[in-house]
């Protein structure tokens, strides 16, 4: 409709214009063509921008351009942990009903901190569970993220399947394409890395040299930092995670402070935690679909939740953040904000 009212403007224009031209020829005044055109594209550009477009709604006409860049600043993600008990013919098991809640929900992206599957010590057998749980997360696929979790990477026979079966960003170590990587989403800046691969309990110099430099040239305000089994573990996996080696541990924490990362993200214990560790916060979720370890001792953490079908609803208020613990059914059961 626009193009059609712009057109006929022009035409008109034009008519006009060269009326003026033949009329001024016979009185012997000069006249310059190229002043004439100028003048009917001005003309025409003042019609154009006159002419309202019905394609066009108030979003994009109305919202102030401080609106506008707040919205830059404002998303939310989900996280899920720990999902290796999913059945393929249960529409209700905990995964199912999890996806379905966070569609509710409709964050702009998923994190998923890894034991996607409950075994995985073959190509054929990975990528068979891979492509079922893919087959779950459906609706969401499209903005997930995951990191390997130790069952995931049995005896190192899961690599090739986790490159197969996902399209994740390769801009990590050549060695680690697709299970170490980072991108940047509005205020926000994730990476992900591998805390099973080449070998289980530890995030390895080669990540963490990777992981330095391109915390270096990160730009945005906000880092989130995944990866699967927990720096600091608060229950039934101490002595089963990154704390198995506590110099490679502290070697991988250091960097994380340098570089005054937000929060960080794991699975592997099957409860919801809460940790706060040389000023980073360390949160799990690792049991979306799996079964119940213990909760931690009193003082340890300071949260703790135990239960199947748990989920996380992170949303970022530019450096403010609050992270939201859900049971199915949307059932919150905890929500807690901070800002670095």
């Amino acid at each position: 409709m626009k193009k059609y009212l712009v057109t006929i403007a022009i035409v008109a224009i034009v008519f006009f214009a060269f009326q003026a031209l033949a009329q001024s020829s016979t009185s012997g005044a000069l006249f310059s063509f190229r002043g004439v055109l100028y003048g009917i594209l001005e003309e025409a550009k003042d019609v154009a921008e006159k002419v309202a477009s019905p394609f066009v709604g108030s979003k994009t006409t109305d919202t102030p351009a401080a609106n506008q860049t707040a919205d830059e600043n404002n998303f939310s993600f989900a996280v899920i942990g720990d999902t290796q008990y999913f059945k393929t013919g249960n529409p209700n098991g905990p995964f199912q009903t999890v996806v379905k809640d966070i569609v509710k929900d409709n964050p702009d992206l998923m994190i998923a901190t890894g034991d996607l599957t409950g075994s995985c010590e073959s190509y054929n057998e990975c990528l068979t569970k891979h492509t079922e749980w893919k087959k779950i997360d459906a609706p969401l696929l499209s903005k997930t993220y995951a990191t390997m979790g130790n069952h995931d990477n049995i005896n190192n026979k899961g690599g090739k399947a986790w490159q197969d079966a996902f399209d994740f960003p390769t801009n990590g170590p050549a060695e680690f394409s697709e299970q170490v990587y980072s991108f940047d989403f509005k205020n926000s800046h994730f990476v992900v890395l591998d805390s099973d691969s080449p070998k289980e309990h530890l995030v390895n110099s080669e990540q963490r040299s990777w992981l330095d430099q391109d915390l270096a040239k990160n730009k945005k305000e906000n880092i989130f930092v995944v990866f699967h089994e927990p720096a600091y573990p608060v229950s039934s996996k101490i002595g089963e995670s990154l704390d198995a080696d506590p110099g490679e541990r502290d070697a991988l924490w250091k960097i994380l402070e340098k570089y005054n990362v937000t929060a960080v993200f794991n699975g592997h214990e099957h409860i919801v935690s809460r940790r706060k560790i040389d000023g980073i916060q360390q949160f799990v979720f690792g049991s979306t679909d799996s079964f119940n370890h213990d909760l931690p001792a009193a003082g340890v953490a300071e949260y703790a939740n135990q239960g199947q079908g748990r989920f996380g609803i992170v949303k970022v208020n530019g450096k403010e953040i609050t992270v939201k613990t859900y049971s199915p059914g949307n059932q919150e059961l905890n929500s807690f904000t901070f800002s670095k």
